[in-house]
């Protein structure tokens, strides 16, 4: 009976089948001992389930000499204590949390944090504080004591999961009967079934759920005890839960696997829990995304490096498909699903061979992420408003759909919002490098290089920088240029790209106005302008407009015009302002304070 393969059903679709693959994943992980080395185990997507694998098959004498071990600890909150061993001082726990965050925010360093004996909480807090205030405790505690009563048995109830899970599809009735006459043999008294709690169920919820229609009431749907606490188990090890800045709804996010090395999984994992904090709902996705991948390329870059740690296929997506996104809302007196959703990891990641390749991605994920970041919140609210929330709306549709054409969108948008700062004054938004834009755009659709690397192509696009965001920085600053600022240039070529022949007028009227500027200040100045601009040449026109003969599609040709023309050119050092920026800001404290805040209290039940 025993295998080096076991199956988890995908019987729901959402993220409860991705906890129990990760749960089981767990549990043979402890069954293993030492001395069998590395047996490879792994998750994989196979379709209608995950199949999780070892290089050889669990052996018997594996079984009957294992020590138990327990895979949840109970937690002892205010109002609820167990008997049972290790088990969590949820106040203490909660203490040590607010002791650390209130430090945090009064802006002590982290020597001074260490010399007073303040340390961050556990790495496990922000799912107990999850199970807390979802008023499953009660649920999660009874988990926990099953587990433990079954002590004298425990051999046998390994035996009986690993049963269950090596036969397609999963027999979950059959393994209630096997385990009923196991405790009648063992005189143990635990309910069979469990109440399927929202936490690890999120498609479940009070309702009326009577599989005979002979009445109505309103009450959740229980399952096998065994199958639920694996659940529990998964959550530790492949959920990150983090409360809404601004709110107190929630958002859980369930690592979904594709073709997952558990090694290089528990590597990455604990750093990918530290390095996603608190954000508003559409920016806390695109977060969760970016930053994994930003943790999966610095893990394999140090062990490419190194040696010691080595990742074969250096892609995230060949990894993790997906982060599978919960939304809690908070309803007063509990909490309720309002939303489930998949966030894809970028298709623009490519397979990473070299350290020059990861550091060159490296580069780009972090200015995304600066510039999703620095999109503004109301200081009041703590929510993005107007044009923010629309960015960042675009911005996860590209990332979720893998279509550029949402990008362009987004692209689009920003142009103008970085003109209005730039307006306004203050500090400049960053702006995506052309180099950067490159790299995203070929990896997505390498069809569309030739475009970008046509030197009539780039002479426009550097043109329409010269006539907008350069020029407008300088002004922002006290320094204005001799040339006219064209405000609503993006948005006329956009306008009129969906029809080649006023696509091509619109660019061709901007080019003739261009050059004949340039004739007028070059002539004002005497041949010697305070700043000067290179004329767009005839030839530059006819190789844009020949691309758009070769690929039929005037709306791409326009939009990446645009793209290309508001963003930065990281070798006109003397005219970006964005190299003065920072690339990547770093986590603040109010960023830390509210990965957890609103999590004190007791709970709803």
């Amino acid at each position: 009976m025993f295998t080096n393969r076991y199956y988890v059903d995908k019987i729901t679709g959402t993220a409860a089948d991705t906890l129990l693959a990760f749960g089981l994943t767990a549990m043979l992980e402890r069954i293993i001992p030492e001395s069998a080395g590395d047996l490879n185990l792994q998750i994989e997507d196979v379709g209608d389930s995950y199949c999780i694998s070892l290089k050889t098959p669990i052996r018997e004498e594996w079984i009957t000499s294992v020590t138990f071990f327990s895979q949840l600890n109970a937690l002892d909150t205010a109002t609820k204590k167990t008997d049972l061993p290790d088990a969590i001082d949820y106040v203490e726990h909660q203490t040590r949390k607010n002791a650390y965050s209130d430090a945090r925010q009064k802006g002590l360093s982290a020597n001074i944090l260490a010399e007073q004996g303040l340390t961050p909480p556990h790495v496990d807090w922000p799912c107990w504080a999850l199970i807390n205030q979802m008023s499953a405790t009660n649920g999660y505690n009874t988990l926990a004591t099953n587990w433990h009563i079954h002590r004298p048995c425990f051999g046998e109830l390994l035996l009986l999961v690993l049963k269950t899970f090596q036969q397609r599809p999963n027999d979950y009735e059959g393994a209630e009967e096997q385990w009923k006459a196991l405790t009648k043999q063992y005189g143990i008294n635990v309910k069979a079934q469990a109440p399927q709690l929202q936490v690890v169920n999120p498609g479940m919820g009070k309702g009326g759920n009577k599989s005979k229609a002979n009445g109505l009431g309103i009450s959740g749907l229980d399952g096998f005890w065994v199958v639920e606490y694996l659940k529990f188990v998964g959550l530790f090890h492949a959920a990150v839960p983090r409360i809404v800045r601004g709110s107190k709804d929630r958002k859980t996010y369930v690592l979904r696997p594709k073709s997952l090395v558990w090694r290089t999984h528990r590597r990455i994992f604990p750093e990918f829990q530290q390095a996603l904090y608190a954000q508003t709902a559409v920016k806390m996705d695109i977060l969760a995304t970016l930053r994994y991948c930003k943790v999966f390329l610095e893990q394999w870059k140090a062990g490419n490096a190194t040696g010691m740690f080595r990742i074969n296929r250096g892609q995230p997506g060949d990894h993790i498909a997906a982060l599978e996104a919960i939304h809690y809302k908070h309803l007063g007196s509990a909490h309720a699903t309002i939303n489930l959703s998949s966030l894809v990891l970028p298709l623009w990641l490519l397979t990473v061979t070299t350290v020059e390749n990861a550091n060159q991605f490296l580069e780009l994920l972090a200015e995304h992420e600066t510039i999703i970041r620095n999109l503004g919140r109301d200081k009041k609210t703590q929510q993005e408003t107007g044009i923010e929330y629309e960015l960042l709306r675009e911005y996860r549709n590209f990332l979720s759909g893998r279509d550029l054409r949402a990008f362009y969108q987004f692209t689009a948008t920003y142009a103008g919002y970085v003109m209005n700062k730039l307006i306004a004054g203050g500090f400049p938004p960053r702006r995506f490098h052309i180099s950067n834009l490159e790299v995203l755009i070929v990896n997505q659709n390498p069809n569309l290089a030739p475009i970008l690397r046509n030197p009539g192509f780039r002479r426009i696009a550097e043109a329409i920088r010269n006539s907008t965001v350069n020029p407008q920085y300088h002004k922002s600053k006290g320094n204005p240029g001799p040339y006219e600022i064209r405000y609503g240039l993006g948005a006329d070529l956009l306008r009129n790209a969906s029809y080649p022949d006023k696509f091509a007028q619109a660019l061709g009227k901007f080019i003739f106005d261009y050059n004949q500027e340039n004739a007028r200040v070059s002539e004002r100045y005497k041949g010697e302008p305070p700043v000067r601009r290179k004329s767009v040449r005839t030839g530059d026109l006819e190789q844009v407009l020949a691309l758009i003969d070769e690929y039929r599609d005037s709306e791409t040709v326009a939009n990446l015009l645009v793209a290309f023309g508001y963003a930065s050119d990281p070798r006109s050092r003397t005219h970006d302002a964005n190299q003065i920026e920072p690339l990547v800001d770093e986590a603040s404290d109010e960023d830390f304070e509210n990965t957890t805040a609103s999590d004190d209290d007791e709970g709803d039940e």
